[in-house]
């Protein structure tokens, strides 16, 4: 039986919590992210934007629907939220996107209300359905179904939340922006020099590396669609 907490020591590296404020740590649910991409909605409250200050208040806040991941209310404490997720806090004002640092730790970037509506989404599947429908699977879980196979593995898509609406289909080709989620050159944005089965050549800056395509999510041709850093 797996519990529902964890030691702040054992947490993932990437959660940016400090090991010695409290002994245990909310165990996110499982979800579509992993756990190293993924923090416990109390985590984001109480640590992150500091708004609560114990698990109690994380309740009441989820109880009046006033945290929303991806345009949705929220009623676990222990709900993942992970790269990319969209969080707001309409009472406040506030709205924010996870994404990762180059120092392998997640982080918050605040936005503004109508780019919390906004939601970049790498597709890891697809496969075709009766009448000739094409779902895509995407690495939060989520499915699209559309028309045209103009959609490969790799790509990403722009969707609107919470409709779940494609508004932008950005493909993993060359002179593509990418921003890397892991590997050396995590919390990076690069564009694609080349891409091969399992490898893609990106630039930063002056330097070209190879890293995992698995490592790159498309977030724009000549710049990002949505903010990430």
């Amino acid at each position: 039986m797996v519990k529902n907490h964890l030691k702040r020591l054992a947490s993932p590296k990437t959660w940016p919590i400090g090991k010695k404020v409290l002994t245990f740590v909310a165990r996110p649910m499982p979800g579509a992210h992993k756990d190293t991409h993924q923090v416990p909605i109390t985590v984001f409250l109480r640590d992150m934007v500091k708004v609560v200050d114990n698990v109690k208040e994380v309740k009441f806040v989820l109880h009046n629907k006033d945290c929303l991941v991806d345009g949705a209310a929220i009623h676990d404490n222990k709900r993942g939220v992970g790269i990319f997720d969209t969080i707001a806090l309409p009472k406040l004002n506030k709205y924010y996107r996870v994404c990762i640092t180059n120092k392998n730790k997640l982080s918050l970037i605040e936005i503004d209300e109508k780019e919390s509506t906004q939601k970049v989404c790498k597709i890891t599947g697809k496969k075709v359905l009766k009448g000739n429908k094409i779902q895509l699977n995407t690495e939060d879980g989520r499915n699209f179904l559309v028309d045209k196979d103009a959609y490969k593995v790799g790509d990403s898509v722009i969707t609107e939340l919470p409709k779940q609406k494609i508004t932008s289909h950005l493909p993993l080709d060359k002179g593509a922006l990418v921003y890397l989620i892991e590997g050396t050159q995590v919390g990076n944005v690069a564009t694609v020099e080349a891409v091969e089965e399992t490898v893609i050549t990106i630039k930063i800056g002056d330097k070209v590396v190879r890293t995992q395509k698995d490592y790159a999510v498309v977030i724009g041709k000549d710049k990002p669609l949505l903010k990430v850093n």
